[in-house]
């Protein structure tokens, strides 16, 4: 990989465009970034559907990784990158869903004795929270997976914060 990063950076224009890689392999690229939206998509349907999503740029990289580590390098961390938000957002998910259920059985037994009263708004601030969470998150990181996309596609090059610098040096391309 260092050699492609090497090509990349001796043949950087006025522009900061990258012309030395084929540009199939930049779109190749983009297109495993831009995946996203397919997981995205088929995790609203939920279940497995959500799993085909995520086995596109797993595909990529095993396809593209003889013929093009770019393109397998970049398949490989929008795989882990689309992996760890789909499992962060159920963990997300799964704990707004367990504080909200609290708060409405809190308020719910209390209200008996009044106090139960009190807390209501507080566990309707809560679904309110957990909808725009469950709502926003998706496409704040559906936006930063497309945004990836857009970069490559224009031939820069792109790293996800955290995911990408662990990758390149965990797999050494």
């Amino acid at each position: 990989m260092e050699e492609v990063y090497a090509r990349i950076e001796e043949n950087m224009t006025a522009d900061s465009e990258a012309v030395g890689i084929p540009t199939d392999e930049w779109t190749a690229a983009a297109l495993a970034h831009a995946s996203a939206l397919l997981t995205l998509i088929l995790g609203m349907a939920g279940g497995v559907p959500a799993l085909v999503g995520l086995a596109i740029p797993l595909a990529m990289y095993f396809g593209y990784r003889g013929k093009s580590r770019f393109v397998a390098f970049h398949a490989l961390q929008s795989f882990v990158y689309q992996v760890t938000g789909v499992l962060l957002y159920a963990v997300l998910a799964a704990v707004l869903a367990v504080w909200v259920a609290i708060a409405w059985t809190v308020s719910g037994l209390l209200s008996a004795v009044l106090i139960g009263l009190l807390l209501m708004p507080f566990a309707l601030l809560l679904t309110l929270l957990m909808v725009l969470l469950l709502v926003g998150v998706p496409f704040a990181w559906l936006g930063y997976g497309l945004y990836a996309a857009y970069e490559v596609y224009q031939g820069r090059d792109f790293l996800y914060w955290l995911v990408g610098e662990r990758l390149k040096q965990e797999v050494a391309l």
